[in-house]
């Protein structure tokens, strides 16, 4: 509580009346001819529990002084209702005051010097005293906040008696703010929000501030299984979600591209889901429909297969990849729903185009021993998309002197060794590739290369 005061000047001590409250403000009577008296402010606690205060008057450097303490009566219009008396003092206080006027009168013991001070108490019942959802759908959740805030308190002219309104605050000078954890996205600032549905279990936290400062906090706890009674749960909405990645360990950067054949695992990341159906479409210029998918049937499992094998490249378009989650049951007027969620990655798997490189990208010259020991395709020309693949090196006079086969394309290079005839002599050689690539496409080249050798 902040103490706040009220000096008045009586005699020749400066005289006052203090109290516990939270603020203190003062009245404005429509008499002229009297001063305003404080109103002294007190906020019930956190639980709702109004708070009483404690009023003190004191005349300073003074001694043997009687107070006498008066509640004000509405029906008399006067502050007639005795309540303590207290003598040979110099201060005196007043507790469990309520809501209402007080006054009291200071006298000496000669009775040669006396004066009187007046005070207003007002109890406001601020409190948050519940938070309960509203409505919770697939899509959105609605909060609705339970408060107490007393605006207005009503004192009275101490001379006509006419009752007078001290305005506390303006509720639209509000400050709401909201809090949740895990995050649930951006909660408006209001009393009320309504917001996306979470789809985990969440801790919302309200923090309302008056145009004073004052502010008051409460927790809304909401647990997975949670409902209003009947079984229509709060925690109803689901979110697919995932990623997918060639090395199978999930990371922050997933690929999903690489030539043929290309084996994806598929990471589920979806939220409040019980049920799930993939479909991995077929490139779009190959599909009849919607329903065209890689596999025979979707999977309505939570279990992916191991991995996705991809085999066939696409120069115009990628690999499609939907999954769609339903969530937990719950129960409206006696019957069953699920919410659902689909999300549709388009392009989203891209396997790279067969391709074998053409003269003159192939290099035409290498230096075993050398600093280009090996002829082979440099990275930029590397083989792509292929499942069969030779390659037939020939001296000047035809002979076949190497050859090599694989059924991806993934050649290390001729490093000028020969079919048991020992290394080839410096020349200039020959050379056939064959290849077929993943979309059945074939490829053939055919080159020299000029073998240099060190003196």
């Amino acid at each position: 509580m902040l103490l706040t005061s009220l000096i008045l000047l009586g005699g020749s001590a400066f005289s006052q009346i203090t109290a516990n409250a939270n603020r203190s403000d003062t009245t404005t009577y429509q008499t002229d001819s009297i001063a305003n008296d404080p109103i002294f402010i007190y906020y019930s606690d956190p639980r709702g529990f109004s708070t009483t205060g404690t009023l003190t008057a004191e005349v300073p450097d003074s001694t043997n002084l009687t107070f006498k303490w008066f509640r004000y009566n509405e029906r008399t219009s006067a502050f007639d209702i005795a309540l303590k008396t207290e003598s040979g003092v110099s201060r005196s206080e007043k507790s469990d005051c309520t809501q209402g006027g007080y006054m009291v009168t200071v006298q000496n013991d000669s009775c040669t010097w006396d004066t009187t001070f007046y005070a207003w108490v007002f109890q406001n019942e601020f409190n948050v005293s519940a938070i309960n959802v509203y409505n919770s759908t697939c899509e959105i959740m609605e909060l609705r906040t339970t408060m107490a805030y007393d605006e207005e308190f009503e004192y009275y002219d101490r001379v006509s008696g006419a009752p007078l309104t001290y305005f506390s605050d303006n509720i639209k000078f509000m400050k709401f703010r909201w809090e949740s954890t895990p995050s649930a996205g951006q909660i408006p600032s209001v009393k009320n929000p309504s917001f996306a549905a979470p789809t985990k279990p969440t801790v919302f936290r309200l923090t309302v501030e008056d145009s004073h400062g004052e502010s008051r906090t409460k927790k809304l706890e909401i647990e997975e299984g949670d409902d209003n009674g009947d079984g229509n749960l709060y925690l109803k909405a689901v979110k697919a979600r995932f990623t997918a990645s060639r090395s199978f360990v999930p990371t922050e950067e997933t690929d999903s591209s690489g030539q043929a054949p290309l084996t994806v695992q598929f990471i589920d990341d979806s939220e409040n889901a019980t049920e799930w159906c993939w479909h991995f479409y077929k490139p779009e210029d190959r599909r009849r429909d919607e329903a065209d998918s890689l596999l025979m049937d979707s999977i309505t499992t939570q279990y992916l297969p191991d991995s996705i094998r991809y085999t066939r490249p696409n120069e115009q378009y990628g690999y499609d990849v939907a999954l769609t989650v339903k969530g937990p049951v719950y129960m409206v007027d006696g019957g069953q729903h699920q919410c659902v969620d689909r999300l549709l990655k388009r392009e989203y798997i891209n396997v790279d185009s067969s391709f074998i490189a053409k003269n003159p990208d192939i290099p035409n010259a290498f230096t075993p021993g050398g600093a280009n020991p090996v002829f082979k395709f440099t990275d930029e020309t590397m083989p792509k998309s292929i499942r069969h693949f030779e390659i037939k090196i020939y001296d000047r006079w035809g002979m076949r002197i190497y050859s090599y086969e694989d059924s991806d394309g993934s050649w290390e290079g001729w490093d000028g060794s020969t079919f048991g005839f020992g290394d080839a002599p410096a020349g200039v050689y020959f050379y056939t590739i064959y290849a077929e690539g993943w979309n059945n496409e074939k490829f053939r080249r055919k080159g020299y290369v000029h073998l240099f050798r060190g003196k």
